[in-house]
């Protein structure tokens, strides 16, 4: 079975640098451009640590208008396994 994380990471890397060379149009927005420069990321158990392994303690709380993640986007929507507390939202 392949990691999810490795998936999700491999998939928007893969989509960044397609996109960097002109290979890949610009994605459309689905909705109004981020108003702000931050980006969001998704937690489970701890709040200090992102799905994508970021390290979140001091950083301010996601606003309004952040753009998400892109792998702990993939993650979440794959139901990945919480690293940290082996939690394996996948399971059924």
């Amino acid at each position: 079975m392949t990691d999810p994380f490795l998936t999700a990471l491999e998939h928007a890397t893969r989509t960044v640098v397609a996109r960097a060379r002109g290979e890949a149009p610009a994605a459309a927005p689905t909705t109004a451009m981020p108003t702000s420069d931050m980006i969001s990321h998704t937690y489970c158990c701890d709040p200090d640590r992102a799905l994508c392994g970021l390290d979140l303690s001091g950083m301010p709380p996601a606003g309004e208008g952040d753009q998400g993640c892109v792998v702990c986007v993939d993650l979440d929507e794959c139901k990945a396994a919480c690293p940290l507390c082996a939690t394996d939202q996948s399971a059924a």
